[in-house]
């Protein structure tokens, strides 16, 4: 691992892995909820947006309560200035992968671009969704997981797992199946793009990489109509940016001089 990584996680005790498997199921439950809410009350595009908005503030909050109550510092969960400027490059690094998968898109079906206010506030939205659950799984949840499981692996791949079962239960409540290929592909990008977001975060011990390249991977549609749905235009530049990552990552551990490595 990281020094600075492995330096901050050793801190974290069985009590902070309980406590943020807590908040863990917070998340789920909360999540359900709001997912059968919106699935029996009807109500606007807008409207929805406004109460997704308001869902990510609370649970952010949560976070930085409990963090406070346990006395530790937002740096615990990633969020310091230090080497700013280098995490920023790390996340800009990957982040045309999506983007230019977007652009792709409306070159090929020949869209007209949405008005700015549309994309304004779809790009707002999508900007706190990922610092949500950036905040959540990446700088609390998964650092805190090290108090229970200590091998870095096996953390790693359990915060992943949650990450990606995080997403379930609106999937559900939305009627998609669990035996359907698409359900299936979902759980696998998820659980990658999680491993991913972790090792960008290692880096510097800095979620600014992270909410880099999960706003991209969700950036809001730039072209008006239904464009190209098609699970190649999802599957390749997720593909990319996992596979990118994880090359990157082994290089850079690699190059790593006299530091510990517990992943294997």
């Amino acid at each position: 691992m990281n020094a600075l990584y492995d330096q901050e996680v050793s801190k974290y005790s069985t009590k902070d892995a309980i406590i943020a498997l807590g908040f863990f199921a917070y998340f789920i439950i909360r999540d359900f909820a709001v997912s059968i809410f919106y699935s029996q009350v009807h109500i606007s595009d807008e409207a929805w947006r406004i109460l997704i908005a308001v869902t990510c503030v609370i649970d952010i909050l949560i976070v930085f309560a409990i963090v406070k109550i346990r006395k530790q510092t937002l740096t615990s969960i990633g969020l310091h200035k230090k080497h700013i400027w280098a995490a920023l490059g790390l996340g800009l690094l990957f982040a045309p992968i999506f983007i230019l998968q977007r652009v792709a898109q409306g070159v090929v079906v020949g869209w007209e671009f949405v008005s700015f206010g549309s994309f304004l506030f779809a790009f707002m939205n999508v900007t706190l969704w990922a610092v949500r659950e950036d905040i959540s799984f990446v700088g609390f949840i998964q650092t805190r997981l090290h108090g229970l499981v200590k091998n870095d692996f096996w953390a790693v791949n359990l915060g992943a797992a949650l990450f990606t079962l995080a997403h379930v239960p609106s999937r559900l409540v939305d009627g998609i199946s669990m035996g359907a290929m698409t359900f299936f592909l979902l759980l696998v990008n998820w659980f990658f793009m999680h491993r991913a977001f972790v090792m960008l975060f290692k880096r510097y011990y800095s979620l600014v990489p992270v909410f880099i390249m999960h706003v991209a991977s969700n950036f809001p549609r730039l072209w008006q109509g239904d464009g190209i749905t098609g699970w190649l235009w999802i599957a390749i530049p997720t593909t990319v940016f996992v596979v990118a990552v994880e090359i990157w990552y082994g290089r850079w551990n690699e190059r790593r001089p006299d530091e510990v490595r517990e992943q294997k």
